[in-house]
Parts: structure tokens; sequence; C-alpha cells
């Protein structure tokens, strides 16, 4: 299919399908900037033939053959016809639907400038335009010969850097290198070199002239002349130090944070929509493992680990999916002792997990043991129980006897001891305090539970 709307004058874009050979989508300009007319297409499937030399043509191909699908190269030839010299990016994709492997091409002239002649010429004037293009850039731009050497580098380069122009060209790419990295760059300009047209990537320490390290992100493509034969390879690359910078203290932070959170004995874990582990901290592992005899692992569906039972899992995933559709709650979870068969206690809060739209993409999970405050719940219950039982011992089995005694006391004749009425009331006095003394046994036995099993 042909574009029917003009593009932009200068570039150009084509769209063909290899498996079936045929051009799905050509813009109009393309008779204009290759000098062809609508025949062209229609008897050459690649439409650099006839263009371009056989070698350059060549070339191209084998390059297009190697290429990998999503990957692109970047090449710049000249036509033969009205020497126009092109920069072609080549990107191979495939289809989604059809399957096929599709071929794009951007295709620019990057002499196609209009200017009228003016005190310098057209070239001239052609000349200064690209030098300040190509000077007010925020990138870098840099060109090397195949001896390592640079050739030209733009303004930006030596301001970040500070160096001065006759202090870069005509120098090694190894001045602007620092050694623990030289391999890096070397094998870049190495790849460049045995893979025209091929884009490079190179993320890199590049020094400054006062030693100060900018991190720098490059895309190196090699250049040939006319004859196919390659001279120069040329790098565009920006300053990512800031980036960096931010990366590393947002690594440095999650370092922090992963740290604190695997230090302490609370469980600490997350599940997706699908109940996949997202995070599990190292104590949650490390209990599931005791607990289990089976270690788990993030991105292992929770509904699928072999040490829990079908119970657990239909149990927990009622819990989890509570939690993906937005309610907020906890629970106590019991489990058995693997050594002791000791029951153990677990409060487990339950959150919903919220991207920044406000959607739930999982849910988290934070678990604590509290077998020992129930174990301290329950000593206090069983305290306030025992002391229940000391008061009523106290009001009801101890009263009773100690007024009998204060009566008893109360009738002795304390004139005449000899009295034989005394030794009644002693008689009776011995009797009650054996009554007091089992009322003060069974307190006693009341704040000692374990004595009263002993004694029983």
């Amino acid at each position: 299919m042909f574009n029917p709307n003009p593009a932009t004058k200068g570039n150009c874009t084509i769209v063909f399908d290899l498996d079936e050979q045929k051009y799905l989508f050509v813009s109009e300009n393309f008779y204009s900037l290759f000098g062809v007319g609508v025949e062209h297409l229609h008897q050459n499937t690649n439409f650099l033939n006839g263009l371009v030399k056989p070698k350059v043509l060549a070339d191209i191909e084998r390059l297009t053959a190697d290429l990998p699908p999503g990957e692109s190269i970047q090449m710049t030839y000249h036509l033969e016809a009205n020497q126009k010299q092109l920069t072609e990016k080549r990107t191979l994709t495939v289809d989604g639907l059809t399957g096929h492997k599709i071929i794009l091409s951007n295709i620019t002239n990057a002499l196609a400038v209009i200017s009228t002649p003016g005190p310098f010429g057209e070239i001239g004037l052609r000349e200064r335009f690209l030098d300040s293009l190509i000077n007010s850039q925020t990138n870098f731009l840099v060109r090397i010969g195949i001896d390592g050497k640079f050739s030209f580098v733009n303004r930006q380069f030596l301001k970040t850097f500070g160096y001065a122009v006759d202090e870069i060209i005509g120098h090694h790419f190894s001045k602007t290198t620092i050694p623990e990295e030289a391999h890096l760059c070397e094998e870049a300009f190495s790849n460049c070199i045995n893979n025209p047209g091929k884009i490079i990537r190179l993320i890199h320490k590049k020094p400054a002239k006062d030693g100060t390290l900018h991190d720098t992100e490059w895309e190196f493509v090699s250049i040939a002349d006319n004859e196919g034969d390659i001279f120069e390879v040329q790098g565009i690359g920006r300053d990512i130090t800031p980036q960096m910078q931010m990366r590393e203290e947002a690594l440095q932070i999650k370092d922090s944070l992963e740290a604190l959170i695997n230090n302490t004995q609370d469980h600490i874990w997350s599940v997706d929509k699908e109940l996949r582990y997202l995070y599990m901290n190292q104590a949650y592992v490390e209990q599931v493992t005791y607990l289990t005899g089976v270690k788990p692992y993030r991105g292992q569906y929770s509904y699928k680990h072999e040490g829990f039972s079908r119970q657990i899992i239909d149990d927990w995933t009622v819990y989890y999916n509570r939690a993906l559709n937005g309610e907020r709650y906890s629970i106590i979870s019991e489990s058995i002792d693997p050594v002791n068969g000791q029951s153990l206690y677990f409060e487990v809060s339950f959150n919903p997990i919220y991207t920044a739209a406000g959607d739930i993409i999982g849910a988290g999970c934070f678990g604590h043991n509290i077998t020992e405050r129930l174990k301290i719940q329950k000593e206090l219950v069983d305290q306030n129980e025992r002391l229940r039982n000391i008061a009523s011992l106290s009001s009801h089995e101890l009263r009773r006897p100690v007024a009998s005694m204060l009566g008893l006391i109360g009738l002795m004749d304390r004139e005449d001891f000899y009295n034989p009425e005394n030794k009644e009331i002693i008689a009776h006095l011995f009797t009650v305090s054996a009554e007091i003394d089992a009322a003060i046994r069974l307190v006693v036995d009341s704040t000692m539970p374990n004595k009263t099993a002993r004694t029983k």
C-alpha cells in the first residue's frame, strides 16, 4: 500500500514484508528522494537495487539477513545517480497477527537543507547550519578514526569534560577512559569496526580533565566511504551521572530497608493477584521452612507449596482474596510446632496493595508470633481465678471457724481458769483450730496449683 499523504521533505519510510516479499507502505516522496519512477518498486523487491554500488548493496543485504528481531542497524550510503548521501535506520520486527517478519526503514537525507545563496554560498551556509546544529546539542557527538584517535568532538563534549580541542583531536580515545573500564571501550570500538551499520551501546564512566568521573551512555555506529570501506566510528552520548546517582541512592535505601526487614523476627510477605509470592523476608522463609519442611520461593504459587495441607490452602486462599478485594483485617493463626507438638499462634494482618492509579495488584501480610503473649495472658487469667478462689475461701471457709474461735474465747472463765466449763471450751477450740488450719491449707493450695496436684 502506498502512502497517499506526502511525508516530511527529505525523509522517507518504507515497510516491507519479508515473508510475502512485498511493500506494505512507502512514503510518497520516495520517488523524488531516490530519483526513480513508480515502476522501480514494481520491478525490485529490494528498493536499493541499481541505486547503490553492488558491493554496498551486498553488504546491506548481509547486514539485513543477520539482523535479529527487535534489533536495528544504521547505515549511510550514496546513491549512484544523484550522489545523495542517505542515512537509513533499518529495524526488523515481527507482525503480531501474521507472524511475518517486517523490515521498517526510516531514511533521511542528511544534506536536505534548503537554503538560499549568500556571501558564503549555499555550501558554506549549509556547513554553518550543520555546525551550529551539532554544537547546540546537549548530547555528546564524537568521531573516532579506525586508528582509535578522535577526529571530531562537539562543544558539549569539550564543555562537560573540560578539554580544549587540541587536547582531544588526534589523541587516542583511551585518554578519556579509566583503566578499569578501558576494555569496555575497546570492545565497543572493535564491535563497530567488525559489524558495519550495527548500533553498539555502551555505558561507562568517563573522566573529566580535573579527574571528576561522569557516568555516560553511548550509541556507536561505523561510517563507511563511497566504496563501502569503514573509515570512522561515530558516537552519540549523554551524561547520565544524575540518574546514576539517584539510582545508587535508591539502591542504598532499598538495601537498608531490606536489611531492616530481614533483621526483624516478624514475618513480612506479599502475594500478587494470582497468589504468587512477590516478596518474603528471611523470617517468613525460615518459619515456613521450619513448620513444613519445604522452603518457599519468590514467584511460587502459594497454594502449590508442598508443605501446606489442603485445609490450610483453602483457608489462606480465602484470607488473601479478602485483601485482594480491598479489605484490611487481622486474624490469629494456629500452627503446630513439629518438634514438640505445642501450639504456636501468629497474629496476621492483611492489607491490599494499590498502584498509583488505585488498582489493587496484590496483598501485603504482616505476621507476629503471639504465642508467648497468649501464654502470659492465660497465666494472668489463671492467677485472677486463683485470687477469686482465695477471696472466696477467706470470706467463707476461714471466716466461720475464726468467728467460732472468737466466740469460744469470749465464753471462757478468765477469773477461774480451772472452771470445768473451760475444759470443754478448750476442746472446742482445738476443733476450731483444726478447721482454721484446713482453711489455710486451701488458701495456700489455691495460690500454688502445682502443689495441689502434688498433694493429690
